[in-house]
């Protein structure tokens, strides 16, 4: 469109009366409500009655705040709002409606730190160890534990008051104040990346991993979420004999957990694996994991649908710097790249070109995508989806108030978005319904309803990594699912 056009530029001289005036406003703020997400769709009798139930809550919340702007609460911190949201109305709504699919959920911070704790850290041969300052928890037997200095979290509790809550902490970012708890970007990362570590020699003892990894498909699905895409590393599986377990060990445990999963969910879609690479990999390194995964992919070729680099993006190498290697497997594996995940302009956000010209199906984050016209075109024109979650950029420093998110003129252009959660547990969520409601009472119009909610949710299953025979028969269980939703929440307004 040329944005100097006669028609354009001289519009305000050719209204020569009130009512003029009135009509040409009217006129744009109909063309910018016809542009957003979701503003194609048509909704049918029963979805009109909720989608104007959904907006006069919506209309209530945010006159609260109108009125004073401490009390919005997708402005607050989510460690101090949590409690708040979940006594929302339109939340409660959230929680119940068919969201479809999770795009970007990190597996190792998907499960609830409460369960780790309750249902993990309390069995027998569970032990602790602070190595380089960071604290680790382990299974082994009493011998090997006593040998190499490791204490059983069963002695901790007896000698620590409140131990629990000294580990959650280990565990998660959760605190009471984060302003002051950290600081910086830098500081924050660097409790995030522990998080990890407390918790991977944990994972790897096979009969946690799997208690684990069902309880992440559990909590997923309870939130109504039917299928999920979790990045992820092979955890090098051992027991307490001894034993240790060879990489395809680890994908076999995967579909073994989730087929006992689906025996009593049987709408549950299912789950899938994007293989993690960490971003300060060696180029040497990185030729031999790409070797590894494509033979995993031969062995299970519906389970593994891609690969991603991980870790803090400010850190490590630029996609750039392996673009050789990633071009030669591009055939063979989807991409699905964290780019964007910045402040910095001209920098760190430069992976976002990369991820585009290496057909990336999606791009994780891309927070710094709208100051990049010409990447914004092309990721619009050839139907790249962006991972957005909202809470993880919130906490990891990135965006403090998500009314200034620069998702917003991607929503307002009408891109394809889709809501995720990233790193739910480590900051005491569960599933997706926590990023659906600061997105939808932050960084949509007033008057922008289910329309939107009714497309995340279709944007999810249509930019997952399912092929289209899937993806037809995952339409049909959320459309039975959507159904009953509107039934039930239509019976109680």
């Amino acid at each position: 469109m040329d944005i100097h056009s006669d028609c354009e530029v001289n519009f305000v001289e050719n209204m020569s009366t009130t009512e003029d005036y009135v009509s040409e406003r009217n006129n744009i703020l109909k063309k910018e409500e016809n542009l957003f997400l979701g503003s194609s769709l048509q909704l049918d009798e029963r979805e009109s009655k909720l989608d104007s139930h959904i907006l006069d809550l919506k209309s209530n919340e945010l006159k609260l705040s109108y009125q004073n702007s401490q009390d919005f609460l997708p402005k607050k911190n989510f460690f101090e709002s949590k409690k708040d949201i979940d006594n929302s109305k339109i939340f409660k709504i959230l929680k119940k409606l068919p969201k479809g699919h999770s795009l970007h959920s990190h597996l190792l911070a998907s499960g609830s730190i409460d369960f780790i704790i309750t249902n993990i850290t309390y069995r027998e041969n569970v032990y602790g160890k602070f190595i380089n300052d960071q604290f680790k928890i382990k299974f082994l037997r009493k011998d090997e534990a006593k040998e190499n200095g490791w204490v059983s979290l069963q002695e901790m509790r007896r000698n620590k008051t409140n131990f629990d809550d000294w580990l959650k902490q280990q565990l998660s970012l959760m605190v009471d104040c984060p302003r002051e708890s950290y600081p910086s970007l830098e500081s924050v990362w660097k409790k995030f990346k522990g998080t990890f570590s407390a918790v991977y020699d944990m994972f790897s003892y096979k009969p946690a991993f799997e208690d684990y990894y069902y309880q992440c498909l559990k909590e997923l699905y309870e939130d109504n979420v039917m299928y999920v895409e979790f990045r992820a590393t092979p955890m090098p599986f051992y027991d307490l004999k001894g034993g240790h377990y060879e990489t395809e060990d680890f994908f076999k445990t995967m579909i073994e957990v989730e087929e006992n999963f689906k025996k009593g969910h049987s709408d549950f879609i299912g789950a899938r694996y994007i293989h993690s690479i960490y971003r300060g990999i060696s180029l040497e390194d990185l030729r031999k994991e790409l070797k590894d995964i494509l033979e995993m992919k031969e062995k299970f070729p519906k389970l593994i649908v891609g690969l991603d680099f991980v870790g803090f993006e400010e850190e490590g190498h630029s996609l750039v710097d392996f673009h050789e290697d990633l071009m030669n497997v591009r055939e063979k594996l989807d991409f699905f790249f964290h780019a964007g995940e910045t402040n910095w302009f001209g920098h760190t956000d430069c992976n976002l070109v990369d991820a585009v010209l290496m057909k990336s199906k999606r791009i994780g984050h891309g927070f710094a995508l709208s100051r990049h016209p010409q990447l914004m075109n092309l990721v619009f024109e050839n139907n790249i989806a962006i991972e957005h979650c909202p809470i993880s950029n919130q906490v990891l420093l990135l965006n403090d108030d998500p009314r200034n998110h620069p998702i917003i003129p991607l929503l307002s252009k009408g891109f394809p978005v889709v809501i995720c959660n990233d790193d739910p547990a480590v900051w005491g969520a569960t599933g997706l319904s926590y990023d659906w409601y600061v997105t939808f009472l932050a960084m949509t119009p007033k008057k922008c309803g289910l329309k939107v909610l009714k497309q995340f949710a279709l944007n999810s299953i249509r930019f997952s990594a399912l092929d289209d025979g899937e993806k037809k028969n995952a339409m049909d269980v959320w459309s039975r699912r959507w159904d009953n939703f509107l039934s039930e929440i239509l019976k109680d307004i």
